[in-house]
């Protein structure tokens, strides 16, 4: 099992290593062999620079931050000294960004070590506090759930700090680099090759900001501003913003009607519109093309509230106690924070969540909220 798990981090590394690596040289060709466009070109397109930088460092730490910015710097010196049409302050400019690219590369990777060592104390102390618990089993169920629930809200308020301080250090450069890409593919619409790889950089861009507006809705939660709304009309709001979805897909939602859907509840609107779409944009993930998502009220005593049960693959029993863990998830594009982001706001509201296989196929997931 190690030896197995070896192997696939010995591939991983490589993979990456070699993305990096092309991803570096592709744009140093371009540089190269363009070498009688206008400066403005160069210094637009250097910027790009910075993705192989960021995610050398977000992968291998300050060691490959550090090291794709001097690799990339030992790369484009030779162009930047016998590059003819640049003026003094076009070479000025040149160097302040091949600093940046550097500052940026050690920047990002620091952030993301100290991320990894607060992770491992926090392994550490997670393992103790694991045996704790178990010798605890005997006190019962009900002592057992409300340590979890302990144990969840430290997992988000600590990560949270963590990711939102990595959050902001990596958005400046990011909108920097989109908006800067955004550029060179309008200057060069005709150049075919040029508007692939703009397209490629802005939807990575794009990615990485999707994944940084998510860990900072994940670490820093706005209090709900509660107001009291029908069920139903709350349900009917995330409906049609999920329609999309579900036409690209092919999928068909059945949404039952009750009388639990005329009873209101006091929550905050904004925030129950987001547990609503990312239950709901989950089901679509799972269903894959076609099938039926079915919709419907539920209550149990002193909780109002609805479930989603979809016709997917279901979950991996292993992986359930997991599913509201940051950062995990089966999803080969996941960031692994939409169920954690949906516990912590029912955690504010005083409702849960549950999810559970079906007996047939898919899963069932049930969110409750305080009703009475």
């Amino acid at each position: 099992m190690n030896h197995e798990l070896l192997d696939q981090n010995r591939t991983r590394t490589l993979f990456d290593l070699s993305a990096i690596g092309l991803v570096v040289a592709i744009l140093t060709a371009i540089h190269y062999t363009n070498y009688h466009y206008e400066m403005n070109y160069h210094i637009l397109l250097q910027f790009a620079y910075y993705l192989p930088v960021i995610y050398a460092a977000m992968r291998f730490g300050p060691a490959g931050g550090i090291l794709s910015g001097l690799v990339i710097t030992l790369l484009i010196m030779p162009f930047m000294t016998h590059f003819h049409a640049m003026n003094p302050s076009a070479i000025y400019t040149q160097w302040v960004e091949i600093g940046l690219i550097n500052v940026i590369g050690w920047l990002t990777g620091f952030l993301i070590e100290q991320e990894r060592r607060a992770k491992r104390k926090y392994q550490i102390a997670l393992t103790v506090q694991k045996e704790l618990v178990e010798k605890l089993k005997q006190e019962g169920l009900e002592r057992q759930r409300l340590e979890e629930e302990i144990r969840q809200t430290e997992r988000l308020t600590a990560l949270g700090h963590m990711s939102a301080g990595l959050a902001h250090e990596i958005r400046n450069p990011l909108g920097i680099m989109k908006v800067s890409i955004q550029l060179l593919a309008q200057e060069k619409v005709d150049d075919g090759v040029v508007s692939d790889y703009c397209r490629v950089l802005l939807e990575e861009c794009e990615r990485l900001n999707r994944l940084v507006s998510e860990f900072l809705s994940f670490a820093r939660p706005k209090e709900p501003v509660r107001r009291r709304a029908a069920l139903g009309k709350l349900l009917d709001e995330g409906v049609i913003l999920i329609q999309p979805a579900l036409r690209q897909h092919h999928i068909e939602l059945k949404q039952v009607r009750s009388l639990v859907d005329e009873k209101e509840v006091e929550v905050d609107q904004d925030q129950m519109k987001q547990v609503i779409l990312n239950i709901l944009l989950n089901a679509i993930d799972a269903q894959g093309e076609g099938g039926a998502i079915r919709l419907e009220g539920v209550q149990q005593e002193g909780f109002i509230g609805f479930a989603v049960s979809d016709e997917g693959p279901g979950i991996a029993p292993d992986a359930i106690p997991y599913i509201y863990d940051p950062f995990f998830t089966t999803k080969e594009k996941g960031t692994g924070l939409g169920l954690s982001v949906v516990h912590r706001i029912l955690d504010q509201h005083g409702g849960k969540i549950s999810a559970a296989n079906r007996s047939e196929r898919g899963v069932r997931v049930e969110i409750l909220l305080p009703f009475g």
